[in-house]
């Protein structure tokens, strides 16, 4: 194995939950993608709280998949 040392702000190292001072490649590339999803999620959560979609019932939601499910269905 060899030694990469690679600096990194402490705010990246917040957002990908780097802890210590030392950190395996393997679990860096794991991290990556979580931190990734993460974010992602974070921005979804925010357009359902502004459009109002957050508010959804499970039952809504269901009408919709099923609703849709049909149609994609219908147009094959």
């Amino acid at each position: 194995m060899s030694e990469l040392i690679v600096k990194i702000k402490s705010n990246a190292k917040k957002k990908y939950l780097i802890k210590g001072k030392e950190i395996d490649f393997e679990e860096l590339e794991k991290l990556m993608p979580l931190s990734i999803a993460r974010e992602k999620m974070r921005k979804v959560v925010s357009i359902a709280v502004k459009t109002g979609l957050s508010k959804m019932t499970n039952k809504e939601i269901n009408e919709i998949v099923k609703e849709t499910r049909q149609q994609t269905k219908h147009n094959r």
